[in-house]
């Protein structure tokens, strides 16, 4: 059995891609930034193999995705809108969800906002601890820290600018494990970037490939932003206040459905304590961790993702 392929018109106006893999009750995967639906080819199989159907699409301004042209058309509403759509358009009522990075935001907002069409919901290394007070850069912008690169994401043109010189040192840069083998100062990366001018300033112009991926692997990265840019990507970072405004309309609500929270020890900007008190908000939650991991989860520790969701997901009431 191998990976599908398909292009699928939503009633949203996207033209989407999608991966697909397997027979059986459907799993949804959402990439975050800057990735694709190859971030969850080591899950498709997997799941595959456990009578499980796995679909894993681009996200809206990624890959083989539509990108359409505004900041505002990367709000969190419209994305959750396409994934309604998408179940729609393969005639499914619901799907279980699990989201890494932005797409972790996202299917979290799934079970909050359409909570009829999520079956369960996990979220791989973002946490959800309920509507935050203000939108989460004026929370931080007198102490950015960790945070700072979203505020160089913010002005249109700086940041692709700067990632779209070189996408292949850029991917490279960007994708690396916890591994000492593949530490290029990550930490760095999302500190004091306003500051130094750049994301990338500082960090080597050659860098090696990161010991996650293979030639293949980090070619089909380069290939697909030197071909898209990273216009698209950054906007999801532009919607900080319009995410924060939806997010008021079900501030009171909690996550109902089976939900999973996993952690990962060596994440350098989501670490495990953000995840403190989720509880209070998902009573039905579970938890994995993999200590020795960095922020790509589902890249850099396949194996032991695999099992805590294979285990989570046998554990569930029937569809």
């Amino acid at each position: 059995m191998t990976i599908e392929h398909r292009q699928i018109e939503l009633s949203t106006g996207i033209s989407m891609h999608v991966a697909e893999q397997g027979d059986g009750p459907p799993v949804v995967f959402v990439h975050g930034f800057p990735e694709l639906w190859y971030s969850w080819r080591h899950q498709l199989p997997a799941l595959a193999a456990a009578g499980l159907r796995g679909i894993a699409p681009d996200m809206r301004g990624y890959g083989r995705t539509s990108a359409p042209p505004n900041v505002e058309d990367y709000a969190h509403r419209l994305v959750c809108d396409d994934l309604v759509a998408l179940l729609d358009a393969l005639s499914l009522e619901q799907a279980v969800f699990v989201g890494h990075d932005w797409g972790g935001a996202i299917v979290w907002a799934m079970a909050l906002h359409h909570p009829a069409r999520v079956r369960a919901v996990a979220g791989i290394n973002t946490p959800y601890r309920g509507q935050p007070p203000a939108p989460m850069l004026e929370m931080v912008k007198g102490r950015p820290g960790v945070w700072d690169y979203q505020f160089y994401f913010q002005e249109p043109g700086v940041a692709e600018a700067e990632l779209e010189a070189d996408p292949e040192r850029t991917m490279s840069l960007l994708l690396r494990s916890s591994d000492p083998a593949d530490r290029i100062d990550a930490l760095r990366g999302t500190l004091s970037v306003r500051e130094r001018g750049g994301m990338l300033v500082g960090l080597p112009e050659r860098p090696s490939r990161s010991i996650m991926l293979n030639a293949e692997d980090l070619a089909v990265f380069v290939e697909a932003f030197r071909a898209t840019g990273f216009r698209g990507p950054l906007n999801w970072y532009r919607n900080d206040r319009r995410n924060w405004e939806w997010g008021e309309e079900s501030k009171e609500a909690r996550i109902s459905c089976p939900a999973l929270m996993v952690t990962a020890g060596k994440d350098p900007v989501l670490t495990p304590k953000l995840s403190e008190g989720m509880e209070r908000v998902i009573p039905q939650l579970q938890r994995g961790h993999i200590e020795e991991c960095g922020h790509w989860t589902q890249q850099e520790r396949p194996d032991e993702l695999n099992r805590i969701l294979l285990d989570w997901l046998a554990g569930l009431p029937p569809a």
